[in-house]
């Protein structure tokens, strides 16, 4: 179930393993992307865990669907994934969407993949409270905060900046 089936065949040239490699990108960014939202909880769970994760490529997401209202493309599928935060159950929504870019062609990228927590608890909804302080306020958000919780790539691990 790697995207190939009678919805999406397979272009001239293109191979199984081919899709398998992009579509394991995929996965791999959608959870680099995990962890990052993951750094707000670093002090109660340093290892957090995939435990479920289900397609759900004909239901939008609230925010897919409002985006939709406005005029943007939908999302050509959606996951949603649970991490097991050292005990607690954490349900994030991925939608995924098509960039333009021809991956095989070029070697960029051609998934743009909005990663983030379900707004199904109040620890979810505080992240996304800050992710939209840092990212739009980042002033207003390290002064409500205890210390600037902004996740940085530094290579290939994920580290807080101080």
């Amino acid at each position: 179930s790697s995207g190939i089936n009678a919805e999406w065949p397979l272009r001239p040239g293109e191979t199984v393993t081919e899709i398998i490699k992009i579509h394991n990108f995929n996965n791999e960014k959608a959870w680099h992307e995990i962890l990052l939202w993951e750094t707000f909880h670093n002090e109660e769970c340093k290892d957090p865990q995939l435990t479920k994760f289900a397609g759900k490529p004909k239901d939008l997401s609230p925010r897919a669907r409002f985006r939709t209202w406005l005029g943007y493309d939908a999302p050509f599928d959606r996951h949603d994934w649970v991490v097991d935060r050292c005990g607690t159950d954490v349900r994030y929504i991925l939608d995924y969407y098509d960039t333009g870019i021809d991956q095989l062609e070029t070697g960029e990228d051609s998934v743009e993949i909005d990663v983030r927590p379900a707004l199904d608890s109040f620890s979810a909804c505080f992240d996304r409270m800050k992710v939209f302080a840092l990212r739009n306020a980042p002033t207003v958000a390290t002064f409500l905060f205890d210390y600037p919780m902004v996740p940085v790539e530094s290579g290939t691990e994920v580290i807080k900046e101080t």
